[in-house]
């Protein structure tokens, strides 16, 4: 078990629903989160169907199976699309449950939606425990799929030197974390202070 620093750089548009903008969402284009870059990986090495079909999330469960840990990748400077149109297949997206059915009869439910996705070039920086999937794979670099539908690219690099990162406090609290938020970007999304390399570190590695 290693700690690798990670520089990321946007390939593609990538959306996920963020941020309310009238008619759709806008993706927060500073933050990638810890969720995203170790499912991305898991599913890089071992397909993507690693994860059993479930009615609602269980990340606690999902994040036992993943031997990775990492902080939130963080970026400045990042820039948003103008506003793309996108339709979601429910049956594909979501299952044909009774659930689903019953919402999509209520009239709140809309099929086509607006999203300013985050644009190519974007960078973003964190720090990831666990094997080093650089050295697994021997190469420098690594492309993942993030954001809905998988639809972004990111290549993955190793950086020599990360002062400093910010976990997601989201993710601690399924471990039973006290690490506290300074902010919040939504419900799974909520950034720590900045926190020492070091110290995130040895964080991370208690969330087991």
């Amino acid at each position: 078990m290693v700690a690798v620093g990670i520089q990321g750089v946007s390939l593609t548009p990538f959306y996920y629903h963020g941020l309310y903008v009238p008619d759709g969402s806008a993706t927060h284009p500073a933050v990638i989160t810890d969720t995203a870059l170790v499912f991305a990986l898991q599913s890089l090495f071992h397909g993507s169907d690693w994860r059993s079909p479930r009615p609602t999330p269980d990340y606690q469960a999902d994040l036992a199976a993943i031997p990775w840990r990492a902080s939130l990748l963080m970026g400045e400077g990042n820039f948003i699309t103008a506003p793309v149109r996108h339709t979601v297949d429910m049956s594909r997206e979501g299952g044909f449950t009774e659930r689903i059915q019953h919402n999509m009869g209520s009239g709140n439910y809309k099929n086509t939606f607006f999203v300013h996705e985050v644009a190519p070039g974007a960078r973003y920086e964190g720090v990831l425990v666990g094997p080093d999937p650089f050295q697994a794979l021997e190469t420098d670099e690594i492309i993942v799929r993030v954001g809905v539908g998988r639809q972004g690219m990111l290549a993955l690099s190793k950086v020599q030197r990360v002062d400093a990162v910010r976990l997601n406090t989201a993710t601690g609290k399924l471990f039973g974390s006290r690490c506290s938020a300074q902010y919040r970007i939504m419900d799974t999304i909520r950034p720590s202070w900045l926190l020492p390399v070091e110290e995130a570190v040895e964080e991370l590695e208690r969330w087991r």
